[in-house]
């Protein structure tokens, strides 16, 4: 009986403690600033790059939700795991059309070589 009442006390103090948690707009915020960095760099256009742009929106989008509900540890969870995203996106989009230029210019390179 002693356990059971410890558990309850344990469970409403983490309860109350999840209930005061503010919210994380700072986050938020920055979610957003590196999502519009990587769409400003063209993260959109370079497949590889999009794909992480995608997944960084949709976690956006549930850490919305999450925070509308009041589930503040949550939603930070996706919040980071969208700048992480939305940071590949905007190193991908700066990279991938980088060293498929970088090939471009090697195959002319190869090809110079072979008809000298």
């Amino acid at each position: 009986m002693f356990l059971a009442a410890a558990l309850a006390l344990l469970a409403s103090g983490c309860a109350a403690r999840r209930a005061t948690t503010k919210p994380p707009t700072e986050r938020l915020a920055e979610s957003r600033t590196v999502i519009r960095a990587a769409e400003e760099v063209g993260a959109a256009r370079v497949p590889e790059a999009a794909t992480y742009l995608g997944f960084a929106h949709q976690q956006v989008t549930e850490a919305e939700r999450l925070m509308n509900e009041g589930r503040y540890e949550a939603a930070d969870l996706q919040l980071r795991q969208a700048s992480a995203d939305a940071q590949l996106a905007l190193a991908l989009a700066r990279t991938v059309p980088l060293e498929d230029e970088a090939r471009r210019l090697l195959q002319q390179v190869e090809a110079l070589r072979r008809t000298q």
